[in-house]
């Protein structure tokens, strides 16, 4: 039966959008050139890249988390009956947004709501993935398709709510750990220092989500950074996790938990830059390092992501 005849099929697609990732060292290469528009990497940058794979078992499992959370969420989404259609697009590895696009177009969508699994907006990196879309759309001749962006979702409450279970929990596994000692820090992905010069609301959006969440859980010291600074040689967005753990190195605590904000799931940016180089990092300066949980799966993710479909069909 062709889906577009199909009464019971939905006409509403929900479109998530994240940055890939490559499914095996061998295709870094590859992956590098695509985040570096055509470019080609140096031996000794691909080594690096690869080194870091390696180390988190040889791919991230960035692909795969967020395949299985499309399932959850639009299974969430269709208890009542069949309304929603999740489709997952890559904006530097396949599943690629535009293969994604033109599928969602012959599956007979009329109206899809795009969001970016990026909470805080940011037209360095974030408006990168809407322009990924718009283009898709027209090259399959997808324009009449009725499509709502969701720029942000920094400050939703749903979102709020899980980071702060996460944080919740993380205290829980540190029970015998006086909670005035832990030293909290919330973090981000670093982008280009220009960026914020030339207006990017980057660093606003990610005030918005760690206020809210200080709020919640009331951590007694805590402070803010942006990791995983990129390899192309320009100024970017600070302070840096390193800068902050000598100055925590200083205070006398020995406890730091760091609270990655500005990420959904796990890939590289969590596997390898929080637990295993920040990790060394805070040991030589004699601090233990904690990570709260990812949101993967979390019901109450799905559940913000749900929430933010229904209110964008209001």
């Amino acid at each position: 039966m062709n889906l577009n005849m199909n009464e019971s099929f939905p006409r509403t697609g929900i479109f998530l959008m994240a940055h890939g990732a490559p499914e095996s060292t061998d295709n870094i290469p590859e992956y590098l050139k695509k985040i570096r528009d055509g470019e080609e990497s140096t031996p000794e940058t691909i080594q690096i890249i690869r080194d870091r794979y390696e180390q988190i078992g040889g791919k991230s499992p960035l692909r795969e988390i967020t395949a299985e959370l499309a399932v959850r969420l639009e299974k969430f989404l269709n208890q009542e009956k069949p309304q929603f259609k999740v489709y997952v697009g890559m904006r530097n590895w396949s599943p690629y947004i535009e293969d994604e696009v033109k599928r969602m177009k012959q599956d007979g969508i009329k109206k899809v709501i795009a969001l970016c699994l990026a909470p805080q907006f940011s037209s360095w990196s974030t408006k990168l993935y809407y322009n990924a879309f718009k283009d898709a759309l027209k090259k399959c001749g997808g324009e009449k398709i009725d499509v709502h962006f969701i720029g942000s979702w920094a400050n939703h409450p749903l979102l709020i709510d899980v980071f702060a279970e996460k944080y919740q929990e993380a205290l829980k596994k540190l029970k015998l750990i006086k909670q005035e000692s832990i030293y909290t820090i919330f973090t981000a992905h670093s982008i280009p220092s220009e960026s914020i010069e030339l207006g990017d609301p980057y660093d606003e959006e990610f005030n918005k989500t760690v206020q809210l969440l200080v709020d919640r859980v009331k951590p007694n010291h805590w402070f803010k950074a942006y990791q995983s600074q990129g390899m192309i040689p320009v100024p970017w967005l600070g302070p840096t996790v390193e800068s902050v753990l000598d100055k925590i190195s200083k205070l006398g605590s020995k406890t730091v938990l760091i609270v990655p904000v500005g990420f959904v799931c796990d890939h590289v940016e969590i596997l390898f830059d929080i637990d295993i180089e920040f990790k060394k990092y805070a040991e030589d300066r004699k601090l233990k390092l904690y990570r709260t949980e990812s949101l993967n799966f979390s019901p109450t993710y799905i559940e913000a992501l749900a929430s933010i479909a229904w209110e964008a069909m209001i």
